[in-house]
């Protein structure tokens, strides 16, 4: 029994050590831990201060930037109205513009149809004299033929008359010729 006495004292000696040693080591982590919590505490107030600023200096920009951009939606808002009523303007004017040139173009239109019908009944009328003045000029054609195998006809009549008279004319000096040569042998044989 003595020696589990010896046995429990000595482990209850262990035990008294490590509670004093965990109570140490309790003491040290508490004090480590409230150090790195002011330390931690002291730098979060720094960093919360440095954002407290961060977040006013922000808030300033914002309030100025959204001054800015009303500023220049007002701007923005006007341009577009100057815009909107500019287009509408120009398209009431492309609008009396575009009717103006339908108006012109209809009117041409009328105009060409017209001439274009105009033309048609020339083009008839082209077709009827020019099919007049073709068998005007084949006639004429025809005259001229005609006449002209006349006129070749009464030229070779001229000629072969002019050669019967030549041949006739001949014939008579050649027999003309024998007659006073018979008359001028008979007168020699009388002598």
């Amino acid at each position: 029994i003595k020696v589990r006495n010896d046995e429990i004292r000595k482990i209850q000696a262990d035990l008294n050590n490590v509670e004093r040693n965990q109570q140490d080591l309790l003491k040290r982590i508490k004090m480590e831990t409230e150090s790195v919590e002011a330390s931690e505490l002291k730098n979060s107030e720094g960093r919360r201060h440095k954002i407290q600023l961060d977040i006013n200096q922000y808030r300033t920009k914002l309030q100025e930037q959204q001054q800015r951009n009303k500023k220049a939606e007002s701007d923005l808002r006007r341009e577009k109205w100057r815009n909107e009523t500019g287009l509408e303007t120009w398209l009431t004017k492309y609008d009396n513009e575009m009717r103006q040139k339908q108006d012109e173009y209809d009117e041409i239109e009328a105009q060409y149809t017209e001439e274009k019908r105009l033309l048609m009944e020339l083009e008839e009328r082209f077709d009827k004299l020019k099919t007049e003045y073709l068998q005007i000029m084949a006639e004429r054609a025809a005259e001229e033929e005609r006449l002209a195998a006349e006129k070749a006809l009464r030229e070779r009549r001229w000629r072969a008359a002019g050669n019967i008279q030549r041949f006739w004319n001949g014939f008579k000096v050649r027999k003309g010729l024998k007659i006073k040569k018979k008359k001028k042998g008979k007168k020699g044989k009388s002598k």
